[in-house]
């Protein structure tokens, strides 16, 4: 039997980057089903880093997490974790009021942005159908995140603290006895006063094992594409390119184009894989949006996005048990905005404030709670996306 302070399940950025940050204050058991950390959707990202991306306490955490990315502590990595990319959002007619609020919004963050039109937008990415849109906005501070190293280097800072990180120790058994949490796995037996719920589309299982209620935290699959670009085309410097409505996004990928159509199809937690009709929605959307034309498949994969009905991070204390900590709902935003949402979920793990930063994005207790309506009726079911209004 081992003993912790805290123990933390799921080895994918969210467990990484949380255990990394309690790490430094107690001993941390960090427990991964898989063979190899971030094998789901954490190795299935797109890897930027935008300020714009996603609902709004996410699109903020990503704004805290900049400098971690960006200027990381010392030895905590041994190559950069960002590179530049830049992001470009397109804007249909009914779309404008939409994407300037976006742009208020980032401008009061202190974010860097430059409005244009469809057409001016050309100077960025050459292959888009500017006629299709009526405006867009750039942003430059967008970066690659480089995924593996960022994980990577979690992990190795966390067993420089001491922490202990088990791959194959899937969690069978989740006991609670006095003021002891007890895990049960293959790889043995662990005891904490703390558990963090860091498991991805796995986290209404463990909070199942561990006796709670239902949660309305659930994944959802969705599709990537890569194909080759067009012959004798400069793409390493085309930015990450979105719609504003979010029915796709695509980026330079290793010298090929990756695209997604944003699929939200439900899933049981599994090894998702493409699904046939969104890739060829995905190659659809190329066909209609740009002028590239996608000659062959080249590559296709599927991956989970969890999202709770609001699709806002669910981080808090349960409110049936307070020493169970969620760190979920991540939704696809989970690497870019991660190193806050570590920090945010160790503070309710150690019972402290939330970092004067976070909350100075408006964030609270209660707005990221496992607590809140949404998520914890089980009727809540249809996505309500959160403006950025509602929570200045």
């Amino acid at each position: 039997m081992e003993t912790a302070d805290f123990i933390v399940i799921g080895g994918g950025i969210a467990g990484a980057s949380v255990a990394y940050e309690l790490s430094r204050e107690g001993k941390v058991v960090l427990l991964e089903m898989e063979s190899s950390p971030g094998y789901h959707s954490t190795g299935r990202s797109a890897a930027v880093m935008s300020e714009n991306y996603g609902p709004s306490l996410w699109s903020r955490l990503v704004t805290a997490s900049r400098a971690f990315l960006e200027s990381p502590p010392d030895h905590f990595t041994e190559v950069p974790l960002v590179m530049p990319r830049g992001a470009l959002f397109l804007a249909h007619e009914h779309e404008r009021k939409q994407l300037h609020r976006q742009a208020d919004e980032l401008l009061r963050r202190g974010a860097a942005i430059e409005m244009t039109t469809a057409e001016q937008a050309l100077k960025f990415c050459p292959v888009i159908r500017a006629e299709e849109f009526a405006t867009a906005m750039y942003e430059p501070d967008c970066k690659d995140i480089d995924s593996n190293a960022l994980v990577t280097s979690y992990l190795k800072a966390l067993r420089k603290n001491g922490g202990t990180f088990l791959t194959d120790a899937r969690v069978e058994a989740l006991e609670r006895s006095g003021s002891t949490w007890r895990a049960s796995t293959p790889r043995g037996e662990f005891e904490a006063p703390v558990i963090v719920n860091a498991a991805g589309g796995w986290v209404q299982e463990i909070a199942k094992l561990a006796g709670l209620s239902y949660r309305n935290v659930v994944p959802f699959r969705r599709t990537a594409v890569v194909f080759d670009p067009p012959e004798g085309s400069v793409i390493q410097t085309w930015p990450m390119t979105f719609d504003v409505s979010e029915t796709f996004y695509f980026k330079p990928e290793a010298g090929r184009i990756m695209v997604s159509p944003i699929d939200m199809a439900p899933s049981p937690p599994c090894d998702a894989q493409a699904d046939e009709l969104e890739v060829a929605i995905a190659v659809d959307r190329i066909h209609r949006f740009t002028t590239m034309n996608v000659r062959t498949v080249v590559h296709k994969w599927g991956g989970l996005r969890t999202f709770a009905p609001d699709h806002e991070p669910v981080i808090g204390r349960d409110p049936e048990q307070p020493s169970f900590v969620w760190l979920a709902g991540q939704g696809g935003n989970g690497v870019m905005g991660g190193a806050a949402a570590a920090r945010l979920a160790a503070s309710f793990a150690l019972n402290t404030n939330i970092p004067e930063d976070i909350a100075a994005l408006g964030i609270t207790t209660e707005n990221v709670s496992p607590g809140r309506r949404c998520v914890v009726d089980p009727n809540h079911a249809a996505p309500v996306v959160g403006t950025m209004e509602e929570f200045e």
